[in-house]
């Protein structure tokens, strides 16, 4: 993923108001209709644009900061709207279970939870459910999937009844969600490092957890 606060002139450590001052500063700077249409001005205001529909988000900018790595506070402002698309969410999904999937078991549940709690919002469902675009919808509930396992029972649920309104009504839904529950409760969420055999116990379980997903999903495929 790009690295939007370098595109912003501004630090990970930017409030939001300094991020907005910066993306209005150089949107005026690089708006095509400021310089006659030129190809690189666009360009560069796409970029600029892009940038700021993420970290110019508070829930879009947790996400992005926690695949990132930036060391910030993940219980901040609540969601503030952005013209994000369908494929902006699957992006900063796919970006969170990268990011999980390459922890090596260390995941911090609370945080986890919180990051995708709050970009999965009824508001976020609904307009992702009004777009209707099912596949993308269904590839976004199957990163949310594999994250959940890294959850703890409420948490885990609470993701579920939201995922569980995202599949509107596609009965392949309980079946990868049964299957990847059944595994899930074996997995291990460890603060600090403990050694290689545990490591590689839950590194074990996700990839059947993950090749259970997969098969449903193939299944799905052959039968629709």
């Amino acid at each position: 993923m790009k690295d939007y606060y370098n595109i912003l002139g501004v630090p990970p450590t930017a409030p939001q108001a300094e991020i907005k001052k910066a993306y209005r500063l150089l949107a005026i700077k690089y708006h095509p209709d400021k310089n006659n249409g030129d190809a690189a001005s666009e360009e560069r205001f796409k970029e600029i644009s892009e940038a700021y529909i993420i970290i110019g988000d508070a829930a879009k900018r947790n996400a992005y900061d926690f695949t990132k790595g930036h060391h910030k506070n993940y219980y901040g402002q609540n969601p503030a709207s952005g013209a994000a698309t369908p494929a902006t969410y699957l992006i900063l999904f796919k970006s969170i279970k990268n990011k999980v999937l390459n922890s090596g078991g260390y995941v911090n549940g609370a945080v986890l939870f919180k990051v995708i709690d709050d970009i999965l919002t009824d508001d976020t469902i609904n307009f992702l459910l009004y777009t209707g675009q099912v596949n993308t919808n269904n590839l976004i509930i199957d990163d949310i999937l594999v994250c959940g396992v890294f959850l703890a029972g409420d948490l885990k649920s609470a993701l579920h009844k939201k995922l569980l309104r995202l599949s509107d009504g596609d009965p392949q839904f309980p079946i990868k969600l049964a299957q990847l529950s059944a595994k899930s409760d074996n997995v291990l969420l460890k603060p600090e490092p403990q050694n290689n055999e545990t490591t590689n116990a839950a590194a074990i379980i996700l990839f059947i957890a993950l090749l259970l997903l997969l098969t449903a999903i193939i299944f799905y495929a052959i039968t629709h």
